[in-house]
């Protein structure tokens, strides 16, 4: 019988310390989609360019990816921002096109936030 006692004391302990830590350091804030959308340059996707987007003071980049296609992700935080509008730009910054690539950005107009946007890369 005490026994049984102890193991449902050590249970609610257990689960009573987990709820505390999840009460003391809040709710986990995950990513969400900023963009996404493919590069290209005469129709066909670019794969390796860097796509940044400009949002605030926050700089977040990734590499274009098979067909062109990218996605960027972030924060809450940076999300609530991007709802003024930002900017996106892509550039061939390590020279993965034969053709020179000149940098290339579009504007996203405010509460386009998941905005879809491709961008046709333009020669110099």
């Amino acid at each position: 019988m005490i026994r049984n006692w102890l193991r449902l004391l050590r249970s609610v302990c257990g689960a009573g310390g987990t709820f505390l830590i999840a009460c003391a350091y809040g709710p986990v804030e995950t990513e969400g989609r900023l963009a996404s959308g493919r590069v290209t340059h005469q129709g066909s996707g670019l794969e390796g360019l860097s796509v940044c987007a400009q949002v605030g003071g926050n700089s977040l980049c990734v590499r274009s990816g098979t067909g062109g296609s990218y996605a960027i992700e972030a924060m809450p935080g940076i999300l609530d921002q991007a709802g003024a509008g930002f900017s996106l730009c892509a550039e061939d910054d390590t020279g993965v096109s034969t053709t020179p690539l000149a940098r290339t950005c579009r504007d996203v107009p405010p509460d386009s936030v998941p905005a879809a946007v491709d961008i046709e890369m333009q020669e110099p």
